[in-house]
């Protein structure tokens, strides 16, 4: 005959604390389980934006330094410009070249879209004392880029007095990635009879 046995049994649920305390540990992982998935997907998104996987709008894209017609970017003949013009935009930039010098810059442009080819207008202004031309320098420039890179160099020299250079960059279709390398030097070729000038190493 089956005889009641005298020990008691225990319930979880029949202990309230052993029951919250439960509830509370199995919430507590949950929570846990939620912020590693939360931050997965963070963490997915940043790397994808980086990767290019991530599809952002041409004009978050911009980069670098900006200027308008009315009030241009001045430009440090010392420093290199690096440069993101998307979403069809125009910068404008400046640089004082002293009389009798010349100012040259090399102009990088690269395309890394696969899907859209990029366009970009170079033009340093006319001015009202006309520049002299350097050999091998541009002083209008038009990139038609696919997935490529392309450099031109640019310049312009002074035979008058000090006077102000200006210089715009319209770009058009893909983001164009690009890098402004400037040099700013006395010239033999603008120097006439008796000018004064720096001298240059390796003049004798």
């Amino acid at each position: 005959m089956f005889k009641p046995s005298n020990k008691k049994s225990f319930s979880v649920s029949a202990n309230p604390r052993s029951s919250v305390f439960i509830r509370g540990k199995r919430f507590f992982i949950f929570f846990v389980l939620l912020s590693a998935v939360a931050l997965g997907l963070t963490s997915c998104f940043g790397i994808s934006r980086d990767l290019g996987m991530e599809e952002v709008p041409d004009v978050q894209q911009r980069e670098g330094v900006t200027g308008s017609p009315s009030n241009p970017t001045p430009l440090d003949p010392f420093k290199k410009y690096d440069l993101v013009m998307a979403a069809n935009e125009c910068r404008y930039f400046s640089m004082l070249v002293p009389s009798q010098w010349s100012w040259k810059f090399t102009l990088t442009v690269a395309n890394r879209d696969d899907m859209k080819k990029g366009r970009l207008e170079a033009q340093i202004d006319p001015a009202k004392t006309p520049w002299a031309p350097i050999q091998g320098a541009y002083m209008q420039k038009h990139f038609e880029l696919g997935r490529e890179g392309l450099q031109a160099l640019m310049g312009v020299g002074n035979p008058g007095e000090n006077q102000t250079a200006y210089f715009h960059l319209c770009q058009e279709g893909a983001p164009l990635h690009i890098t402004i390398q400037s040099q700013i030097s006395a010239t033999k070729a603008l120097l006439g009879p008796g000018d004064i000038r720096t001298p240059v190493p390796g003049d004798n």
